[in-house]
């Protein structure tokens, strides 16, 4: 039998000594292994597929009862791993806090009890960008229930 656990530890094994890390392995119903890697850089289709490979060889025939499906984290999806959120220091992100409020700003570190970011904020006047605060505002992770990237189109 095959478990979440049994897979992460065959990609990680995979993944020593390059730039890529493991950000979520899920067995679903049906049969169906959902294994999400990201690299500091884009991460290619043709090393997924290697990878892909790579695991499925592993596992043997326990793998033909297996849909595989290897994948980098989308863009609007929540970060998962402490290494994407230092794989976007530097970058726009959306902060979902506990309390329902949502905050738009520049990463600009972490640590594994806050977040800092500078918040934007919308101008008032149209056309101009928005203005980013000079001042980190430190954020407890306590706090946050999920961050992702922000996507935007210029």
């Amino acid at each position: 039998m095959i478990t979440a656990e049994h897979v992460k530890h065959i990609v990680q094994q995979h993944l020593e000594g390059t730039t890529h890390f493991l950000v979520a392995v899920d067995l679903r119903p049906g049969n169906k292994l959902v294994v999400e890697v990201d690299n500091d850089r884009a991460i290619t289709l043709q090393e997924l597929a290697d990878l892909n490979r790579a695991v499925r060889d592993d596992l043997g025939e326990a793998a033909d009862d297996l849909e595989m499906q290897f994948s980098s984290p989308g863009m609007g999806r929540p970060f998962k791993v402490v290494r994407q959120y230092e794989k976007h220091i530097g970058r726009l992100v959306d902060v979902l806090l506990t309390d329902g409020r949502t905050l738009n700003g520049r990463l600009a570190n972490y640590d594994n009890t806050a977040l800092g970011l500078r918040i934007q904020h919308p101008s008032k006047v149209k056309g101009r960008l928005p203005k980013l605060d000079e001042e980190i505002t430190l954020i407890p992770l306590a706090e946050i229930k999920s961050t992702q990237a922000t996507i935007t189109f210029n």
